[in-house]
């Protein structure tokens, strides 16, 4: 499952003369969830709603409010919106593909509202070799094989396990973890034999991979 994204608002201003008037924005705020479910390049669950207030905090329909990506790219499904009857203006932001904190600006005149989003990889996508494909080695050599686990942008993906089964000679350990790059590895011993040995990695919600391995006299 993805992990979760926290959306930290850091941003509500008033405007300038201190008028009363009811009709005439006065103030912006978010009234979006402190914190969604989402992942890199993937479509935000919730849309980002901020409410527009005129004077004596009432709200206000008609309103534009405009929407900007500040940091972390991506696309906005309005990049314009106006206030509904209840004053409030939305869009759903589809994140770019990297991980990173993104940042998407609501404005109205001097009303400001700024979400920052923290953008983390996607569920598995495919667990990938990493390093040799189809190594050769002598007969009872020791190798070290790895995989990497991404999402499917390619994001490393860190703190899953990986399972490890032989046919034919040994593993160092039957399972080992990704780490901050999405690598997992494992000692693999050859047997005494000349011949063809294979290694597969397996972790959920992926295909599993395996090596083949040409041990050589």
């Amino acid at each position: 499952a993805p992990a979760l994204v926290g959306i930290l608002i850091v941003g509500s201003a008033c405007g300038g003369d201190g008028s009363t008037d009811p009709n005439t924005p006065r103030a912006m705020a978010a009234v979006s969830p402190d914190s969604q479910t989402t992942a890199a390049g993937v479509k935000m669950a919730q849309p980002l709603v901020v409410l527009v207030t005129g004077g004596g905090g009432s709200p206000l329909a008609n309103v534009p409010v405009e929407w900007t990506i500040t940091a972390g790219g991506g696309s906005l499904s309005d990049t314009v919106s106006t206030t509904d009857a209840a004053g409030h203006a939305q869009t759903t932001y589809t994140p770019g593909t990297l991980p990173t904190i993104a940042g998407v600006t609501a404005e109205n005149g001097s009303q400001k509202v700024v979400f920052r989003v923290v953008l983390v990889p996607g569920p598995p996508s495919a667990l990938q070799k990493f390093g040799s494909d189809s190594p050769a080695a002598v007969v009872g050599s020791k190798l070290t094989l790895s995989v990497r686990l991404v999402d499917q942008f390619a994001n490393a993906i860190s703190g899953k396990v990986v399972n490890w089964t032989a046919a034919g000679g040994s593993v160092s350990a039957g399972t080992s973890t990704t780490d901050n790059g999405g690598v997992a590895s494992v000692t693999y011993t050859l047997g005494s034999d000349p011949g063809t040995y294979s290694l597969t990695a397996a972790s959920d919600g992926v295909p599993p991979t395996t090596f083949s391995v040409r041990a050589i006299p």
